[in-house]
């Protein structure tokens, strides 16, 4: 699995980065973008909401549809949280002192989600046509 990490470039990011690939992760890393879309890239998206250098509102709106899980990593709730917590793809929150087993955890539960939504989509795209193949 990729994890896709969003969040303001910093020393806090790069731990990030660096605890993830630690744990065996692929992971790659980007700005979050005010204009509602992630990089499409990565199994899951996690956001480093730690600190208050990115604007999170417009990427909130384009993670609504998006079909991978989020995990947000933050000291404190935020609004973009609610937001966030209806999505069929599910979101992770992840807050206080962060270490190596609640990552393993968080991440294992983001997997099981990813896979499951993959296996949906090619079934429910097999379905389709099956039903084509009929006609």
């Amino acid at each position: 699995m990729q994890i896709l990490v969003l969040g303001p470039e910093g020393l806090g990011r790069s731990a990030l980065e660096e605890t993830l690939t630690r744990l065996g992760y692929v992971v790659m890393a980007a700005e979050a973008r005010p204009d509602g879309q992630a990089p499409a890239s990565g199994d899951i998206v996690m956001l480093d909401m730690r600190g208050e250098d990115a604007d999170w509102a417009g990427l909130a709106e384009g993670l609504v549809g998006d079909d991978r899980p989020v995990m947000i990593v933050s000291e404190r709730p935020r609004r973009l949280m609610r937001a966030l917590s209806g999505r069929a793809a599910g979101t992770m929150v992840m807050t206080g002192s962060e270490s190596d087993a609640g990552y393993k955890v968080a991440l294992s539960v983001c997997q099981a989600l990813r896979r499951s939504a993959l296996i949906r989509a090619h079934e429910a795209r097999r379905e389709r046509g099956v039903k084509l193949a009929a006609l």
